[in-house]
């Protein structure tokens, strides 16, 4: 049995971080016991080892300031580095003191419920129907962090926790994905808000995507507006959504 330190540096977030709530819940399978903490904090007992995750590239001061400090308080525990700004930029990440930098998905964990006990206060389900992309955009980080397309799940529900009321998707190209719409029959069964994060590729929004948005609980569509060529797309799924009851006000272009 292992003693397990999970560390989310303090940068701004709005959501939980999904990847050590997936690392709590497949070390907790094994009988490992866990300790959850974020920022610059002393914990309660001497950790095994430690998972220090990271957001965006931008925020890698927090980052570092983080493993430093539990590299201090624990010098020969090993201190492993991931998230996204560590798969991006693992030279760069090296330089925190960590003992290893993991880059891309954590894969024997990926499937696992997150621990939401770990943050009792959140009241949404996070989760990916399916990982990668099948654009390869010379500007976007998905290839690099994801891949093409994989992991593509025929059912969400095992994924929602009953105590939340709502699901939050955050697939990078959920449309490009063979399993949308078992997805998006499983959103419907649910009857929770549905937040598909990320923006909606516009040239996959055909009629019957947009009647099946309509039918979900979404207080907000986002498409996105990636390359000036995409213009004619976003114009068109604007207008397909609009025709089944999506009001304008209700959608958002992401630029």
């Amino acid at each position: 049995i292992l003693r397990i330190l999970l560390v989310e540096p303090d940068y701004y977030s709005r959501y939980p971080p999904l990847g050590l709530l997936k690392l709590s819940s497949y070390h907790k399978a094994k009988g490992d016991t866990i300790e959850y903490l974020r920022g610059v904090a002393v914990p309660r007992r001497t950790p095994d080892l430690i998972y220090v995750t990271s957001l965006f590239t931008y925020a890698w001061k927090p980052v570092h300031d983080a493993v430093r400090f539990v590299k201090r308080l624990f010098p020969d525990v090993k201190v492993i580095l991931g998230g996204i700004y560590a798969s991006l930029l693992p030279e760069h990440a090296k330089i925190s003191g960590a003992d290893e930098i993991h880059t891309g998905l954590y894969w024997p964990a990926e499937g696992y419920m997150p621990d939401y006990d770990l943050v009792p206060d959140w009241d949404g389900s996070i989760l990916f129907a399916s990982r990668g992309c099948v654009r390869n955009c010379s500007y976007c980080s998905v290839p690099k962090l994801e891949g093409p397309p994989s992991a593509e799940r025929q059912s969400i529900a095992e994924l929602v926790d009953p105590r939340h009321t709502r699901v939050i998707l955050w697939d990078n190209n959920i449309l490009a994905s063979s399993n949308w719409r078992a997805v998006f029959d499983d959103l419907e069964r649910l009857g929770l808000e549905v937040d598909i994060n990320q923006g909606l590729d516009a040239r996959l929004v055909s009629d019957e995507v947009a009647a099946r948005i309509a039918r979900l609980k979404m207080n907000v569509v986002r498409l996105a507006y990636d390359l000036r060529e995409n213009g004619p797309y976003v114009k068109r799924a604007v207008e397909r959504l609009k025709s089944v009851g999506v009001r304008s006000r209700d959608i958002i272009v992401y630029t």
